[in-house]
């Protein structure tokens, strides 16, 4: 509570200060303690109040297991009740007039949001929309009447920049600022004063602010940057005017020269003239990293108009480069000039020649001939040749290539230009073990995609054999030379061998146990001395596994191999080992490592020289004291920002936002997030500092999306100081940069490497960065920066999990099975230190499926390696025929398919050990395997869960355990997939925004947290990947994993818009997405075609993973016809006048619904009317959408049920169907089946996967049977952790709990309570009925509760709170329509903020004003005739049949009825009789106008 502010509990017309002193006066007549009534102690007071009520409001209670809510101590406690009890002392003794003042009152204003968001920093809104909630504890009929917002440039709230003045109004969601141009970088507060309708006041006091980002004042020259490989003391010798020209000669397809390159061969421009196409191209080209993957294409230029380039004949190419601009020159023609597309200058380095294959026909090579290669340096008067190259001779200075005739000839190679090349020479010895399969040997390694390897094959043929691999570029080529004539498969097969391969220039030998089995002639013209390694494959049919010892690479000078040198050696004794993955184990009396994958290829490569991730860094001087210091930045990867050594978190704590920026859609736009770093900074000396890895932007995960692009940073450091004057520290060319820190690997797909020995201060300004490189600007994104909106990803402490269990194995035990089962040795309690060897596996057992990291407690020797891999379930009986990867009861990871998900950790070796969790990646677990080099001691191993933090809003328990894990199960899906994005999942090699998936969960989201700023920044993501038709992706954003305009997915972009809408009343989502849920419309329009005009979007996804197919086009119409009825909905929502364009879209739309609705019924009906098409989904479609005619709907009702009773009260229903399913059946009056299908048990069914230990959602129905173990579907697609099918819990939600939106007053403004109790009389097998629920949702006003009871005699009781400044209507069940209905124990007709309508269709239909009540039902007396009045306004009968009356004491002027979907059936200017036969049964809305008052009721047809 701020000073001079008036608090919910003190009178108004008394400052805090004034009634504590009155207090202290008046103590001694109470008896009280004048410090009890300090100001500092009321404030404690209040502070235990709010915190405590907080504590009640949004605690999990029991639907989140292993969660209890803190209580405060003892003392807390004592402190408490005493300050209340002299509390309620003071409050008596004014009530009674001693003091003169006005009565107490328990009114809140509370829960303050800016932008839908707590305190928002770094917004770029120039009207920020403010909203509250008011707490009246649960006094009836409290309504908001008018409402001041204020707001401040200081939290003393001394200096006012902008008030509302007192606004007469209910609002309280989304008020917009009215002030004048809100300036950046400035943080703002505000508080709001509400008044009640008894005339009550109540200003806020908790703290509420908001801050600008850069609000369009630009970033001061700050540039995207990226890291180089350029020494910075040799940036001023760099070369940068210089010429490359050879003569060229194409035989075949294309000639490639290659220029600029950097030593690793990652970086580099390739200028292509190809013939590929039946005429001469000239085709520019940049590799951003060593594979082809990596390289982009820059132009196809005809070169016809310039010259004719032909096979057979000889020209000459020229590029000079002058800086950022090449021009290329063809026999002294200039065909083209190109600026640096990295921007910059291109640099100078390594020159070469590519050669490769066509596009389309790997058999066909590109060939050419080159000849009279030369570098120049033309800077200055006097050039300078720096290379010239006429091979005149047999010594080629080029790393491939043959000499014919006096000329350079290459055919599909890469040739360097390496003047002091020599013939590498080498010797790989090992030994190996092959224990299945295969054990394959690489060699000459590049990286993971290229190589070259040895395979011994014990598998797929009748002898052994070799078979000799090179990848290029992540493709094989093979032969192979048998090995029969040496050994047999048992020979070689679980017992130790020795390995030779000797290296000699293009022949390479091969040795086995000393006996040369192969002699082999290389053509690839990549052999070199390079990495070695080992690689190893697993699929349902192949299981490669094999451990190696002993290796050691000698290297020899000469080509006699005479004078040779260990360049590398690793025994696996030490404390680490020199390889990327692979575990060492004790084997053969001696420790070897073990390689072996759960997923198609691994590769243990040669590790020791990788480079880290880039880090960035900036030394800069603070003049004088800084008043206030705000960085903004952002990333073209996930970021990490440091200054004078500590991470940057939230105004310079330890809270700290992950995996920054987030994910959006690249192409066209990226957030920049906002820090206040004042408390970091210091006057003097201080250096900034940024670590950028993958993230979303050069990762895997971006599927290609982005090329392969390099990582980049962009930064403003806005330094205010105390004299007023303003400096920048922006990103430039003058920031320095360095791979040297602790973060080797940093992906999300792949994990994370952390080798703590490399830690450093190398963000602090005294750190010695002479040996660090220069940066050069990044030109490779092109998009918008945008403020970063929504909630940011944190690690969300209530969520932490420490391990249940850790189970120790060694090895496995053979059990009849493919792999065995794991031979375990000891286990643990969850929480003991762990002890662990080499050779020994540890499995913690998290007891949940989770979305984050481990972090640990690491004691061991330096160097020692720890690998953590993570998975969600764990192998049954190591058998392969029912999918398992491995040994029961090991580690099962074949459903993450590519995504390696691994941390690997090395010790520094602190003697106290070490602390560490990682921070570029997350993982999808509840199971963590670890293994370790070396003996090393782990304890406090937690699982630390990582997402948006998102507010949870609701609760919901039954009397039935397993429904109650069901819900904890949703709820925890939905925590582990909204991490940036709404994804699919968490672990494997997707954790893409589905849009399917995100539309048929999110009206259930949007019930369990608040959704509202989550689903409007990933909107913009979808309106941002929406293609120029119209069509919506299946992704957003959008990335090359699948593709647009696909029904029940693309439809996203208009039902989740329309979902928030009503959830939350936020009618700016549906202004934000209009124009383009608008030109999806219009794409549909187009999709007409095989007779019919209406055929809606795509069909490839349909009803996806239903034990049923619905045919794909049947779920497109019945889609194309919902968002028809949506938009005309919308359309309604904004038009403000009837000949605005909205209400004529409004018509425009229903009438296309109307027309969509007239040929599907032409198209799929039969002449009873019901679909042809005759599965579950498609009647839950026809009836959800309306889509049949009214003769039919019972028949089709009737219909739907048999399917599901004959298929055993089981559903067969994927995404779509599922999505709406049991929704469709209490809607249409199957409460019983819905229930049925609840509690249903057996495969396909939701409490399925809780008897087998689920603890979040799977995404098929049977990714695990006990009959036939782990899902086999081909693309592994197998998740167990897929929020779809939790949709569930919007039915639990509005029709269990009976929490209910409605249209005409969304966001519950008006609560619709409909509790749907379970009263079925008969039970499928094994069945009983659901007793007792109680659900809850805080919704913008505030919490709405519904509890109810099953009483014996059939009846309920029941239990409802309606917020403050909202009303509700109820649907009380009630067994007859003469029940006698009561309230708090009264009358409902005699009950306080009660009216009681009527009761149609079995249940009693009354008017709730806001408040807690408790209802009961008893049997009662003869049938009541209910009369509706309002004052002067009669109408009756009111529940009503087919006749209805109208009449008023006043003169009407006006009299209108309207239906719930806003159709008016009756408009008049008197009263009367009414025919209301032809009315569907239902709630009405009666206006009737007078000259001196407008009335409104509801009446209810039966």
């Amino acid at each position: 509570m701020k000073s001079g502010m008036t608090s919910a509990y003190l009178p108004k017309k008394y400052t805090l200060p004034q009634f504590s002193t009155l207090l202290a006066i008046l103590s001694p007549r109470l008896c009280l303690d004048p410090v009890s009534f300090a100001p500092e102690n009321i404030f404690r007071y209040n502070d235990i109040m709010k915190q405590d009520k907080d504590q009640r409001r949004t605690s999990p209670g029991t639907f989140f297991p292993g969660h209890a809510p803190k209580r405060p101590t003892m003392n807390w406690m004592q402190d408490r009740t005493r300050l209340l009890s002299l509390f309620r002392h003071a409050v008596l003794w004014c009530a009674i007039g001693l003091l003169g003042m006005h009565s107490t009152y328990a009114m809140e204003v509370e829960r303050l949001r800016t932008e839908a968001v707590k305190n928002p920093v770094g917004i770029d809104v120039e009207k920020p929309m403010f909203s509250w909630m008011m707490d009246a504890d649960n006094e009836r009929g409290i309504r908001q009447t008018a409402y001041e917002i204020s707001v401040f440039t200081d939290a003393a709230h001394t200096t006012q920049v902008w008030t509302s003045g007192r606004i007469e109004s209910d609002r309280q969601i989304d008020v917009p600022y009215g002030g004048n141009q809100l300036s950046p970088s400035t943080r703002y507060y505000w508080t709001v004063t509400v008044w009640d309708n008894k005339g009550r006041e109540s200003t806020s006091s908790e703290e509420a602010y908001f801050e600008t980002g850069l609000l369009g004042s630009g970033w001061d020259g700050a540039r995207w940057i990226k890291a180089t490989d350029t020494p910075l003391s040799s940036t001023e010798n760099v070369i940068t005017h210089y010429s490359v020209e050879t003569d060229f000669e194409i035989e075949n397809l294309s000639a490639g020269i290659i220029f600029a390159s950097n030593a690793e061969h990652s970086h580099y421009y390739m200028w292509q003239v190809n013939l590929e196409a039946g005429y001469p191209r000239f085709r520019p080209h940049i590799w951003r990293g060593p594979n082809l993957t990596d390289a982009t294409c820059l132009a196809e230029i005809d070169l016809r108009p310039f010259i004719d380039v032909q096979l057979h004949k000889t020209y000459h190419l020229r590029i000079e480069v002058d800086g950022n601009v090449a021009r290329t020159y063809i026999d002294d023609v200039l065909i083209d000039t190109r600026t640096n597309p990295d921007g910059g200058d291109y640099g100078y380095g390594t020159v070469g020649i590519r050669q490769d294959r066509a596009l389309n026909n790997y058999n066909d090579t590109e060939r050419a001939y080159f000849d009279n290669f030369t570098v120049t340096d033309l800077e200055g008067e006097n050039p300078k040749i720096l290379l010239h190259e006429d091979f005149s001779d047999e010594n080629n200075p080029f790393t491939i290539g043959q000499i014919k005739d006096g000329r350079l000839f290459i055919e599909a190679s890469y040739s360097w230009y390496s003047p002091m090349h020599t013939p590498a020479v080498y010797v790989l010895d090992l030994d190996f073990l092959i224990e299945r399969d295969n054990a394959g040997i690489i060699f000459s390694g590049y990286d993971t995609d290229n190589f070259h390897l040895w395979g011994i094959n014990v598998r797929d043929k009748d002898t052994p054999f070799l078979r000799r691999h090179v990848k290029t570029n992540g493709t094989f080529s093979s032969n192979d030379a048998d090995l029969g004539k040496f050994f047999t498969k048992a020979e070689l097969t679980g017992s130790l061998h020795h390995l030779t391969i000797k290296v000699k220039g293009t022949t390479v030998e091969t040795y086995i146990d000393g006996a040369l089995v192969d002699t082999y002639t290389d053509t690839s013209g990549r052999l070199k001395n390079g990495l070695v390694g080992f690689r190893t494959y697993h699929d349902l049919t192949m299981d490669e596994m094999a451990y190696y010892d002993n290796i050691k690479v000698t290297t020899y000078d000469e080509e006699d191999g005479t004078q040779g040198t260990v360049t590398f050696s690793e025994d696996f004794e030490g404390s680490g080992m020199a390889f990327s993955d692979g575990t060492v184990v004790t084997k053969e009396g001696s420790k070897m490592l073990c390689v072996h994958s759960t997923y198609e290829e691994t590769c243990a490569m040669q590790t020791g020289t990788e480079k880290g991730i880039p880090l960035f860094r900036k030394v800069f001087t603070a003049k004088s004291t800084v008043k206030s210091a705000k960085i903004y930045a952002s990333a073209l990867g996930v970021f990490d920002l440091f200054i004078n050594g500590k991470r940057v978190g939230q105004d310079g704590t330890t809270m700290y936002d992950e995996l920054k920026p987030g994910w959006t859609d690249y192409r066209k736009e990226i957030n920049y997030m906002t820090y206040d770093v004042t408390p970091l900074i210091q006057e003097g000396e201080n250096a900034v500092g940024a670590q950028v890895s993958n993230g979303w932007w050069g990762g895997a995960i971006a599927h290609g999306m982005y090329g392969s692009p390099s990582l980049g940073f962009i930064a403003k450091l806005r330094l205010e100081y105390e004299d007023g004057t303003i400096e920048n520290i922006i990103t430039g060319t003058d920031w320095s940069c360095s791979y040297c820190g602790p973060v080797i690997l940093g992906d999300i797909y792949n994990g994370e490497t952390y080798d703590a020995r490399r830690e450093s201060a190398w963000s602090t300004p005294g750190y010695d960065a002479s040996q660090w490189f220069a940066t050069t600007e990044n030109t490779e994104f092109n998009g918008e920066i945008t403020a970063f909106r929504g909630p940011t990803v944190k690690v969300r402490d209530f969520l932490r999990r420490p391990p249940r269990t850790i189970t120790v194995y060694e090895g496995t035990k053979a059990s009849g099975t493919t792999y065995g089962t794991i031979n375990v040795v000891r286990t643990l309690e969850g929480t003991e230190t762990l002890r662990l060897k080499a050779g020994e596996t540890a499995l913690f057992d998290l007891g949940q499926n989770m979305t984050g990291w481990v972090r640990f407690t690491a004691k061991g020797q330096r160097g020692t390696k720890l690998r953590f891999k993570f998975g969600e379930m764990l192998n049954d009986t190591g058998a392969a025929d029912r999918a398992n990867d491995g040994p029961g009861g090991s580690l099962y990871t074949y459903n993450l398919r590519t995504a390696e998900a691994t941390l690997h950790y090395t010790l520094k070796g602190t003697e106290d050990g070490e602390t560490f969790q990682p921070s570029t990646t997350f993982f999808g677990f509840r199971y963590c395997e670890v293994t370790t080099t070396s003996d090393v001691e782990i304890s406090k191993l937690t699982g630390e869960f990582v997402g948006s933090d998102l507010d949870e809003l609701a609760t919901f328990e039954t009397n039935h355990p397993d429904v109650n894990q069901l819900y904890s199960n949703i709820i925890w899906s939905q925590r582990d997939n909204f991490l940036s994005v709404p994804t699919d999942c968490p672990q494997r090699d997707e954790r893409l925004g589905w849009t399917g998936d995100t539309q048929v969960f999110a009206r259930a989201a949007s019930y369990n947290t608040d959704t509202r700023a989550f689903y409007r920044k990933w909107l913009n993501d979808l309106r941002q990947s929406q293609r120029e038709d119209g069509a919506y992706p299946e992704i957003a954003p959008f990335c090359n994993f699948w593709g647009f305009g696909n029904s029940g997915w693309a439809d996203a972009g208009v039902i989740v818009p329309w979902t928030v809408y009503l959830m939350t009343g936020d009618q700016c989502v549906l202004s934000e997405s209009y124009a383009s849920m608008s030109l999806y419309m219009d794409w549909l329009s187009t999709q007409s075609g095989g007779g019919f005009k209406y055929n809606g979007a795509g069909t490839a996804t349909g009803d996806w993973l239903s034990y049923e197919t619905t045919d794909g086009r049947y779920v497109s119409v019945c889609y194309y016809a919902y968002v028809a009825q949506l938009m005309s909905k919308i359309s309604g929502v904004l038009s403000e006048a009837q000949s605005d364009r909205f209400h004529l879209d409004s018509l425009k739309y229903n009438t296309l619904y109307d027309n969509i609705k007239e040929e599907f019924q032409r198209r799929y009906l039969n002449e009873d009317g019901l679909p042809t098409v005759s599965t579950q989904a498609s009647y839950l479609m026809a009836l959800k959408f309306g889509l049949l005619p009214e003769t039919a709907i019972g028949k089709a009702r009737e219909v739907l049920r048999k399917k599901i009773t004959d298929n055993g009260y089981k559903l067969s229903t994927g995404f779509l169907g599922t999505s709406i399913l049991n929704q469709t059946l209490s809607a249409e009056g199957m409460d019983d089946l819905a229930y049925g299908l609840l509690l249903q048990r057996e495969n396909p069914s939701w409490l399925y996967s809780v008897d087998q230990g689920a603890t979040t959602i799977w995404e098929r129905w049977d990714s695990y049977t006990k009959d036939g173990g782990f899902n086999k579907h081909p693309w592994i697609m197998n998740s167990f952790n897929h929020y779809s099918y939790g949709v569930v819990s919007e039915w639990m939600f509005r029709y269990v709990g009976g929490i209910e939106a409605d249209e005409a007053q969304p966001g519950f403004k008006h609560i619709i309570l409909q509790p749907t109790p379970d009263f079925r009389s008969e039970f499928p097998t094994g069945q009983k009925r659901i007793t007792q629920a109680k659900a809850s949702h805080l919704s913008g006003y505030g919490r709405i509760s519904s509890e109810w009871q099953y009483k014996e005699d059939g009846r309920i009781s029941y239990t409802a709170t309606v917020p403050a400044n909202t009303t509700a209507t109820l649907y009380l069940p009630v067994q007859d329509e003469t029940d006698d209905i009561t309230e708090s124990g009264k009358p409902a007709e005699e009950a306080e903020g009660v009216n009681l309508k009527g009761i149609v269709d079995g249940k009693a239909v009354i008017e709730l004003q806001s408040g807690t009540y408790q209802f009961g039902t008893e049997k009662g007396s003869p049938d009541r005739v209910e009369e509706s009045t309002s004052q002067n306004l009669r109408i009756h009968p009111n529940p009503f049949c087919d006749r209805l009356h109208l009449s008023c004491g006043e003169d009407i002027r006006y009299a209108s009825v309207t239906a719930c979907n806003g159709q008016i059936l009756y408009r008049q200017n008197r009263g009367g009789n009414i025919d209301t036969s032809a009315w569907a049964s239902g709630i009405y809305v009666v206006r009737v106008d007078t000259p001196e008052h407008s009335y409104i009721e509801k009446v209810v047809k039966k």
